[in-house]
């Protein structure tokens, strides 16, 4: 098939899916030969056709394959966090398919924003990001999927993840403040201990230096009268 002819199949496969608008024949007629020239209008490049053409080449076309890991239920979590977002130990690490899990956000499937990452690993980056947006763009509305929905997942996550953050970071302010408070008591504590130790120290000092004189005075005593 020749290249205009591919093309024009591309844009006649993606005009069907509303992705581009159909080929509108114009015909200019030739003074010289009395016949007529086939024109076309197309919006969408034939750079971004080929990539459009190839996704829906692939099987499975607009909808990636979507499970929930083993051991979950259909509802990967749902709409509903089994032991809510701060519950749970603020005082340990936790991954992020752990903090999703807390605020009841699944960790894929078509409602997600990780749909649109999905389809942007389709395409190639030698793309133009601009192309690849588009591309993008077009894809979702040919799937059928609401693109503020995705969009709006993406803002809900980045908004948890920073409540989480902020949460996690009060947690460990508290944690620091009452540790060094009590560092400081034990600190305090440890100087009056030493402090105790010193005196202690300083009087068996002077009650062993009291008694041995007092021994060595008494000796030289006996020593006399014993002679």
């Amino acid at each position: 098939m020749s290249p205009k002819k591919d093309s024009s199949r591309i844009f006649d496969m993606l005009a069907k899916r509303g992705l581009a608008e159909p080929i509108q024949p114009e015909t200019d007629a030739d003074a010289g030969s009395g016949e007529s020239e086939i024109k076309t209008s197309a919006p969408t490049s034939e750079a971004e056709a080929e990539a459009l053409r190839r996704f829906f080449d692939e099987e499975a076309q607009a909808v990636p394959a979507y499970a929930p890991p083993e051991g979950e239920t259909p509802d990967y979590w749902g709409a509903k966090a089994a032991d809510g977002a701060f519950g749970a130990d603020l005082d340990a690490y936790a991954e992020i398919a752990e903090i999703y899990r807390r605020f009841g956000m699944p960790l894929t499937g078509v409602d997600t924003v990780f749909l649109l990452e999905e389809y942007m690993a389709t395409l190639p980056d030698s793309l133009p990001a601009e192309m690849r947006r588009s591309i993008v763009l077009k894809i979702v509305a040919a799937s059928g999927f609401d693109y503020d929905k995705l969009l709006n997942d993406g803002i809900d996550r980045v908004t948890k993840l920073n409540e989480y953050s902020s949460t996690f970071a009060q947690r460990t302010d508290d944690l620091v403040a009452a540790n060094t408070t009590e560092i400081e008591t034990l600190t305090q504590k440890i100087e009056h201990i030493k402090e105790q130790i010193a005196e202690r120290k300083n009087l068996h000092k002077r009650q062993f230096l009291a008694i041995e004189s007092e021994a060595q005075r008494l000796k030289e005593v006996l020593d006399f009268i014993t002679k």
